[in-house]
């Protein structure tokens, strides 16, 4: 396919991108859907967010026994007792790796896949144009942006082995790779049931997910601050004493690994600066939005949410609730990065955001089906 000449550009390589490129790929239009590089997959939220379980249909337990019922053998006896000791998760990457596969096995004459950065977008006349990090420049009538947010970390106040401190937030990732910190309590919450589990943050948020955790789980919940004073309303903080919620104020200086290969797979705890341990099954960040990628829809001129003291790259891209169109014709934003200008619930759950990337899609192929009809009346 001409990459130059297509009927949309997907922007982000993530559950939203790939929602929207497969179902544009269904729908025959043609495409270029730019994935992005190293640099946006690392900025991705999604790449913390291991488990999502909580969907229906999205859970090994749907197979394995399709699996085990085809080794019948009794050749097969190894091969099945394998299988029912091995553990299966299915992530955000399995899925848009699944996504990535289908488009190329089927749908590959319809799209053109960009492993490169979305860095600039302008309008001309009705075509949207995207230039990329290499310098290529794509144009479409449509432009679909699905590149997401980042949540805030807290950084860990760590001695290394030789003496440096070092106040920084990489201590986390190998455990928030490995789903020993968790980031979403609808989509990872269930993980804390009866567990002792750390929620860190400093707001009103922090203590209602405290709360949360608590009342839906019967989890054993203490909240770390992380330095900071917990800013929290007085019912909060007295609901959290009646829950017996323990808040610690001090930075946390290390963090205790449970063992086993690789190391950071399992969490066991918290060191607090004045020496405390905490320990822990899991911990949750809780600490607001780091940034929204909203940069090409900035760009663009398109509406973002209201906010009193909110800066620019915080603020979610407005949305039509039906369409997930902006307020600039023909720039849809879907996912993470968007909120719509209804009374609805914003959009930061994998199924949500595959929802909003098919309405986009569905608005694109309508509009473009309805000019083709129009063209063939008026002939």
């Amino acid at each position: 396919m001409q990459i130059e000449q297509c009927d949309l550009i997907v922007v982000g390589g993530g559950i939203g991108g790939s929602a929207a490129a497969l179902r544009a790929a269904q729908y025959n239009l043609k495409q270029v859907w730019i994935l992005g590089d190293r640099s946006t997959a690392k900025a991705s939220r999604g790449k913390y967010v291991y488990n999502i379980d909580n969907m229906l249909g999205i859970h090994p337990g749907l197979l394995l026994p399709k699996i085990l019922k085809l080794l019948n053998h009794p050749k097969h006896e190894e091969a099945r007792r394998t299988l029912e000791t091995a553990e299966f998760r299915i992530g955000t990457a399995d899925i848009i790796q699944n996504a990535i596969e289908r488009i190329r096995k089927d749908y590959a004459e319809k799209t053109a896949m960009v492993e490169e950065k979305a860095i600039k977008a302008k309008k001309e006349g009705d075509c949207f144009v995207v230039t990329t990090s290499k310098g290529r420049s794509l144009r479409a009538r449509n432009l679909v942006l699905a590149t997401g947010c980042m949540d805030r970390q807290p950084r860990i106040m760590k001695t290394t082995k030789r003496g440096k401190v070092l106040d920084e937030i990489h201590w986390l990732y190998p455990y928030a790779n490995h789903e020993s910190l968790l980031y979403c309590i609808r989509c990872e919450g269930h993980l804390t049931q009866e567990t002792r589990t750390a929620v860190i943050g400093a707001g009103e948020s922090t203590a209602q997910v405290a709360l949360s955790l608590h009342e839906r789980y019967a989890t054993n919940v203490a909240l770390l601050t992380n330095g900071e004073e917990l800013q929290a309303k007085d019912e909060t903080k007295k609901l959290l004493g009646l829950y017996g919620i323990s808040v610690c104020s001090g930075r946390i200086v290390e963090l205790l690994d449970g063992g086993g290969k690789p190391k950071g797979r399992r969490l066991r705890g918290f060191v607090l600066e004045d020496g405390r341990r905490v320990e822990v099954r899991f911990g949750m960040i809780v600490m607001g939005l780091f940034k929204v990628y909203n940069d090409l829809a900035r760009q663009l001129g398109a509406a973002l949410e209201s906010g009193e003291g909110l800066s620019d790259d915080v603020r979610h891209v407005l949305v039509a609730e039906r369409t997930s169109e902006t307020d600039v014709r023909g720039l849809f934003c879907v996912g993470d990065m968007s909120r719509t200008t209804g009374s609805s619930p914003s959009m930061k759950q994998i199924y949500t955001a595959q929802e909003y990337a098919v309405r986009a899609i569905d608005a694109i192929d309508g509009r473009r089906r309805s000019a083709a009809r129009k063209a063939l009346l008026a002939s």
